[in-house]
Protein backbone atom coordinates (compact mmCIF):
# COMPACT_ATOMS: atom_id res chain seq x y z
CA UNK A 1 0.00 0.00 0.00
CA UNK A 2 1.21 3.52 -0.79
CA UNK A 3 2.77 5.30 2.19
CA UNK A 4 0.32 7.77 3.73
CA UNK A 5 1.67 11.33 3.89
CA UNK A 6 -0.46 13.24 6.40
CA UNK A 7 -0.86 16.87 5.30
CA UNK A 8 -2.18 19.83 7.30
CA UNK A 9 -3.59 22.38 4.84
CA UNK A 10 -4.43 25.10 7.38
CA UNK A 11 -1.32 26.30 9.24
CA UNK A 12 0.39 29.66 9.58
CA UNK A 13 3.91 31.03 9.95
CA UNK A 14 5.69 34.39 9.72
CA UNK A 15 9.24 34.25 8.32
CA UNK A 16 12.12 36.18 9.91
CA UNK A 17 12.30 38.42 6.81
CA UNK A 18 8.97 39.97 7.87
CA UNK A 19 10.01 40.30 11.50
CA UNK A 20 13.24 42.03 10.43
CA UNK A 21 11.27 44.49 8.29
CA UNK A 22 9.19 45.59 11.29
CA UNK A 23 12.22 45.66 13.62
CA UNK A 24 13.87 48.12 11.25
CA UNK A 25 10.95 50.55 11.53
CA UNK A 26 10.92 53.36 14.11
CA UNK A 27 7.20 54.19 13.95
CA UNK A 28 4.17 51.87 14.26
CA UNK A 29 3.55 49.37 12.94
CA UNK A 30 6.89 48.15 14.26
CA UNK A 31 8.56 45.67 16.61
CA UNK A 32 10.30 46.99 19.73
CA UNK A 33 11.56 45.54 22.97
CA UNK A 34 9.62 46.34 26.13
CA UNK A 35 11.10 47.11 29.56
CA UNK A 36 11.55 43.37 30.20
CA UNK A 37 13.53 42.96 26.96
CA UNK A 38 10.74 41.05 25.25
CA UNK A 39 9.91 41.80 21.63
CA UNK A 40 6.39 43.20 21.15
CA UNK A 41 4.46 44.41 18.11
CA UNK A 42 3.22 48.02 18.13
CA UNK A 43 0.29 47.87 15.72
CA UNK A 44 -0.40 51.56 16.24
CA UNK A 45 0.26 54.20 18.87
CA UNK A 46 -2.20 52.58 21.30
CA UNK A 47 -2.13 48.85 20.47
CA UNK A 48 0.73 46.63 21.65
CA UNK A 49 0.53 42.92 20.87
CA UNK A 50 2.72 40.01 22.04
CA UNK A 51 5.02 38.59 19.39
CA UNK A 52 4.43 34.95 20.51
CA UNK A 53 8.00 33.91 19.74
CA UNK A 54 7.21 30.19 20.08
CA UNK A 55 4.86 30.43 17.10
CA UNK A 56 7.76 31.54 14.89
CA UNK A 57 10.06 28.69 15.96
CA UNK A 58 10.35 26.04 13.22
CA UNK A 59 12.15 23.63 15.51
CA UNK A 60 9.25 23.57 17.95
CA UNK A 61 6.85 23.23 15.04
CA UNK A 62 8.66 20.20 13.59
CA UNK A 63 8.75 18.56 17.02
CA UNK A 64 4.98 19.02 17.43
CA UNK A 65 4.35 17.73 13.90
CA UNK A 66 6.37 14.59 14.65
CA UNK A 67 4.49 13.99 17.90
CA UNK A 68 1.10 14.40 16.20
CA UNK A 69 1.99 12.31 13.15
CA UNK A 70 1.77 15.16 10.63
CA UNK A 71 4.27 14.87 7.79
CA UNK A 72 3.69 18.16 5.96
CA UNK A 73 2.11 21.55 6.56
CA UNK A 74 0.90 24.02 3.95
CA UNK A 75 1.76 27.42 5.44
CA UNK A 76 0.03 30.74 4.88
CA UNK A 77 -0.29 34.20 6.42
CA UNK A 78 -3.37 34.75 8.56
CA UNK A 79 -2.51 37.91 10.48
CA UNK A 80 0.68 39.79 11.36
CA UNK A 81 1.20 39.29 15.09
CA UNK A 82 -2.55 39.78 15.59
CA UNK A 83 -3.08 42.53 12.98
CA UNK A 84 -4.56 42.03 9.52
CA UNK A 85 -2.89 43.17 6.31
CA UNK A 86 -5.83 45.51 5.72
CA UNK A 87 -4.67 47.61 8.71
CA UNK A 88 -1.21 48.19 7.24
CA UNK A 89 -0.49 51.53 5.60
CA UNK A 90 -0.93 51.01 1.86
CA UNK A 91 2.65 52.15 1.22
CA UNK A 92 3.99 49.39 3.53
CA UNK A 93 1.81 46.54 2.31
CA UNK A 94 3.86 45.77 -0.81
CA UNK A 95 7.09 45.44 1.17
CA UNK A 96 5.45 43.11 3.69
CA UNK A 97 3.95 40.91 0.96
CA UNK A 98 7.31 40.68 -0.82
CA UNK A 99 9.18 39.88 2.40
CA UNK A 100 6.65 37.24 3.34
CA UNK A 101 6.68 35.46 -0.02
CA UNK A 102 10.47 35.62 -0.32
CA UNK A 103 10.94 34.33 3.23
CA UNK A 104 8.41 31.56 2.88
CA UNK A 105 9.90 30.43 -0.44
CA UNK A 106 13.40 30.40 1.08
CA UNK A 107 12.30 28.31 4.05
CA UNK A 108 10.44 25.82 1.86
CA UNK A 109 13.49 25.32 -0.36
CA UNK A 110 15.38 24.41 2.81
CA UNK A 111 12.60 22.15 4.15
CA UNK A 112 10.95 20.70 1.04
CA UNK A 113 9.96 17.45 2.77
CA UNK A 114 8.03 19.14 5.58
CA UNK A 115 6.48 22.33 4.22
CA UNK A 116 4.66 23.87 1.26
CA UNK A 117 3.36 27.42 1.08
CA UNK A 118 0.70 29.84 -0.10
CA UNK A 119 1.59 33.39 -1.08
CA UNK A 120 0.40 36.54 0.61
CA UNK A 121 -1.29 39.01 -1.74
CA UNK A 122 -2.01 42.74 -1.36
CA UNK A 123 -5.47 43.82 -0.28
CA UNK A 124 -4.97 47.55 -0.96
CA UNK A 125 -3.58 47.17 -4.49
CA UNK A 126 -5.46 44.29 -6.10
CA UNK A 127 -4.14 45.18 -9.54
CA UNK A 128 -0.74 43.79 -8.49
CA UNK A 129 -2.14 40.50 -7.17
CA UNK A 130 -2.16 38.45 -10.43
CA UNK A 131 1.50 39.19 -11.15
CA UNK A 132 2.49 38.42 -7.56
CA UNK A 133 0.62 35.11 -7.72
CA UNK A 134 2.29 34.21 -11.01
CA UNK A 135 5.76 34.89 -9.62
CA UNK A 136 4.94 32.97 -6.45
CA UNK A 137 4.00 29.89 -8.45
CA UNK A 138 6.44 30.01 -11.36
CA UNK A 139 9.56 31.33 -9.59
CA UNK A 140 9.14 30.84 -5.85
CA UNK A 141 7.68 27.34 -5.76
CA UNK A 142 4.48 28.23 -3.87
CA UNK A 143 1.17 26.41 -4.43
CA UNK A 144 -1.18 29.38 -4.64
CA UNK A 145 -2.32 32.10 -2.23
CA UNK A 146 -4.45 32.94 0.79
CA UNK A 147 -7.38 35.39 0.47
CA UNK A 148 -9.75 37.02 3.02
CA UNK A 149 -13.22 35.49 3.31
CA UNK A 150 -14.83 38.92 3.71
CA UNK A 151 -13.87 39.75 0.12
CA UNK A 152 -16.36 37.17 -1.16
CA UNK A 153 -19.44 38.07 0.86
CA UNK A 154 -21.43 38.31 -2.38
CA UNK A 155 -20.81 38.07 -6.11
CA UNK A 156 -20.40 41.84 -6.78
CA UNK A 157 -17.64 41.95 -4.14
CA UNK A 158 -16.04 38.79 -5.52
CA UNK A 159 -15.91 40.21 -9.05
CA UNK A 160 -13.20 42.63 -7.93
CA UNK A 161 -10.95 39.56 -7.80
CA UNK A 162 -11.82 38.33 -11.31
CA UNK A 163 -8.36 39.07 -12.81
CA UNK A 164 -6.71 37.20 -9.94
CA UNK A 165 -9.00 34.19 -10.35
CA UNK A 166 -8.32 34.16 -14.08
CA UNK A 167 -4.59 33.96 -13.34
CA UNK A 168 -5.22 31.33 -10.66
CA UNK A 169 -7.20 29.18 -13.07
CA UNK A 170 -4.52 29.42 -15.74
CA UNK A 171 -1.80 28.52 -13.24
CA UNK A 172 -3.73 25.76 -11.46
CA UNK A 173 -3.47 27.62 -8.14
CA UNK A 174 -4.72 26.52 -4.75
CA UNK A 175 -6.64 29.46 -3.23
CA UNK A 176 -7.18 29.29 0.53
CA UNK A 177 -10.09 31.42 1.81
CA UNK A 178 -9.42 32.34 5.44
CA UNK A 179 -11.15 34.72 7.87
CA UNK A 180 -9.62 38.16 7.71
CA UNK A 181 -9.02 40.74 10.40
CA UNK A 182 -11.70 41.87 12.78
CA UNK A 183 -13.60 44.72 11.18
CA UNK A 184 -13.11 46.96 14.19
CA UNK A 185 -11.69 46.40 17.67
CA UNK A 186 -14.51 48.62 18.96
CA UNK A 187 -17.51 47.09 17.19
CA UNK A 188 -20.66 47.93 19.21
CA UNK A 189 -21.62 44.24 19.27
CA UNK A 190 -18.38 43.42 21.10
CA UNK A 191 -19.08 45.03 24.45
CA UNK A 192 -20.03 42.13 26.72
CA UNK A 193 -18.77 38.79 28.03
CA UNK A 194 -19.57 37.00 24.75
CA UNK A 195 -17.43 39.34 22.64
CA UNK A 196 -14.61 36.89 21.93
CA UNK A 197 -17.10 34.17 20.95
CA UNK A 198 -18.82 36.54 18.55
CA UNK A 199 -15.51 37.42 16.91
CA UNK A 200 -13.76 34.08 16.77
CA UNK A 201 -16.71 31.70 16.39
CA UNK A 202 -19.84 33.39 15.05
CA UNK A 203 -18.36 36.21 12.96
CA UNK A 204 -15.55 34.19 11.44
CA UNK A 205 -17.96 31.38 10.59
CA UNK A 206 -20.54 33.80 9.18
CA UNK A 207 -17.90 35.34 6.89
CA UNK A 208 -16.87 31.89 5.66
CA UNK A 209 -20.50 30.84 5.13
CA UNK A 210 -21.18 33.93 3.02
CA UNK A 211 -18.07 33.25 0.93
CA UNK A 212 -19.04 29.60 0.48
CA UNK A 213 -22.47 30.63 -0.81
CA UNK A 214 -20.82 32.95 -3.34
CA UNK A 215 -18.60 30.15 -4.61
CA UNK A 216 -21.20 27.38 -4.53
CA UNK A 217 -24.45 29.14 -5.43
CA UNK A 218 -23.48 31.85 -7.91
CA UNK A 219 -21.80 31.60 -11.30
CA UNK A 220 -18.70 33.47 -10.11
CA UNK A 221 -16.41 30.42 -10.40
CA UNK A 222 -17.70 29.28 -13.80
CA UNK A 223 -14.86 30.92 -15.81
CA UNK A 224 -12.13 29.59 -13.48
CA UNK A 225 -12.20 25.78 -13.55
CA UNK A 226 -8.44 25.43 -13.12
CA UNK A 227 -8.29 26.91 -9.63
CA UNK A 228 -8.82 24.89 -6.45
CA UNK A 229 -10.90 26.78 -3.87
CA UNK A 230 -10.43 25.78 -0.23
CA UNK A 231 -12.31 27.36 2.69
CA UNK A 232 -11.21 27.24 6.32
CA UNK A 233 -13.16 25.87 9.29
CA UNK A 234 -15.65 23.59 7.48
CA UNK A 235 -16.65 26.49 5.22
CA UNK A 236 -18.49 28.23 8.02
CA UNK A 237 -21.88 26.81 8.97
CA UNK A 238 -22.60 24.96 5.73
CA UNK A 239 -22.68 21.51 7.33
CA UNK A 240 -25.57 22.62 9.53
CA UNK A 241 -27.33 24.63 6.81
CA UNK A 242 -27.15 22.07 3.98
CA UNK A 243 -30.26 20.18 5.09
CA UNK A 244 -32.20 23.40 5.52
CA UNK A 245 -31.20 24.58 2.05
CA UNK A 246 -32.38 21.28 0.60
CA UNK A 247 -35.65 21.25 2.56
CA UNK A 248 -36.54 24.84 1.63
CA UNK A 249 -35.21 24.81 -1.94
CA UNK A 250 -38.65 25.00 -3.55
CA UNK A 251 -39.69 27.87 -1.32
CA UNK A 252 -36.51 29.76 -2.29
CA UNK A 253 -36.93 28.95 -5.98
CA UNK A 254 -33.58 27.22 -6.24
CA UNK A 255 -32.46 25.08 -9.13
CA UNK A 256 -32.10 21.34 -8.40
CA UNK A 257 -28.31 21.75 -8.34
CA UNK A 258 -28.49 24.60 -5.83
CA UNK A 259 -31.11 22.83 -3.76
CA UNK A 260 -28.98 19.73 -3.28
CA UNK A 261 -27.04 21.46 -0.49
CA UNK A 262 -23.92 19.36 -1.12
CA UNK A 263 -20.62 20.85 -2.20
CA UNK A 264 -19.84 20.86 -5.92
CA UNK A 265 -17.08 23.45 -6.31
CA UNK A 266 -15.11 23.99 -3.10
CA UNK A 267 -13.07 22.10 -0.53
CA UNK A 268 -13.24 22.74 3.21
CA UNK A 269 -10.82 21.99 6.03
CA UNK A 270 -11.36 20.53 9.49
CA UNK A 271 -9.62 23.25 11.53
CA UNK A 272 -11.15 24.00 14.96
CA UNK A 273 -13.80 21.25 14.73
CA UNK A 274 -14.13 17.92 16.50
CA UNK A 275 -15.34 14.50 15.34
CA UNK A 276 -19.02 15.48 15.45
CA UNK A 277 -18.56 18.44 13.14
CA UNK A 278 -16.43 16.42 10.73
CA UNK A 279 -18.95 13.59 10.55
CA UNK A 280 -21.77 16.09 9.97
CA UNK A 281 -19.78 17.76 7.17
CA UNK A 282 -19.13 14.46 5.39
CA UNK A 283 -22.77 13.38 5.78
CA UNK A 284 -24.40 16.65 4.73
CA UNK A 285 -21.88 18.19 2.32
CA UNK A 286 -20.76 15.02 0.57
CA UNK A 287 -17.63 12.87 0.56
CA UNK A 288 -14.20 13.84 -0.69
CA UNK A 289 -14.58 17.53 0.11
CA UNK A 290 -12.73 17.69 3.41
CA UNK A 291 -9.04 18.40 4.08
CA UNK A 292 -7.12 18.17 7.34
CA UNK A 293 -6.60 21.56 8.95
CA UNK A 294 -5.27 22.54 12.37
CA UNK A 295 -4.98 26.36 12.50
CA UNK A 296 -1.50 25.76 13.90
CA UNK A 297 0.20 27.36 15.77
CA UNK A 298 -2.83 29.17 17.20
CA UNK A 299 -4.27 25.74 18.05
CA UNK A 300 -2.35 22.55 18.91
CA UNK A 301 -1.94 19.81 16.33
CA UNK A 302 -2.96 16.74 18.32
CA UNK A 303 -6.71 17.57 18.55
CA UNK A 304 -6.89 18.06 14.77
CA UNK A 305 -5.63 14.52 14.19
CA UNK A 306 -7.76 13.12 17.02
CA UNK A 307 -10.91 14.61 15.48
CA UNK A 308 -10.33 12.85 12.16
CA UNK A 309 -9.41 9.59 13.89
CA UNK A 310 -12.55 9.61 16.06
CA UNK A 311 -15.06 10.87 13.45
CA UNK A 312 -17.81 8.44 12.45
CA UNK A 313 -16.79 8.28 8.78
CA UNK A 314 -15.59 5.42 6.59
CA UNK A 315 -11.92 4.56 6.33
CA UNK A 316 -11.58 5.71 2.71
CA UNK A 317 -12.87 9.15 3.66
CA UNK A 318 -10.59 9.26 6.72
CA UNK A 319 -7.56 8.47 4.58
CA UNK A 320 -8.59 11.06 1.97
CA UNK A 321 -8.81 13.75 4.68
CA UNK A 322 -5.46 12.91 6.22
CA UNK A 323 -3.57 12.71 2.93
CA UNK A 324 -5.21 15.64 1.15
CA UNK A 325 -6.15 13.27 -1.65
CA UNK A 326 -9.03 15.47 -2.79
CA UNK A 327 -6.80 18.58 -3.13
CA UNK A 328 -4.44 16.58 -5.32
CA UNK A 329 -7.27 15.74 -7.71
Amino acid sequence: METMIVTDWHAHWIPPEVTALFEARTNPPCIRRNAAGTRVFHADAATILPLKEHQLDLGLRRTEMDAAGIDRQVLSLAVLYGMGLDRLPAALEGAVVAAYNDGLARMIRQNERRFSGLAALPVHDLAQAPAILERAMTEQGLLGAVLPAEAFADRPMAERYAPLFAAASRLGAHLFIHPGAWRSPHDPADNDEAAIIRRRAVRFQNDLTAAALTFEHTAFLDPYPGATIHLANLGGSLALLAERIALTADRMGLTPEQGDGRLQRILIDSASFGPGGLALAVANLGPNRLLLGSDSPALPLAPAIAAVTAAAIDEDERRAILTGQTAKG
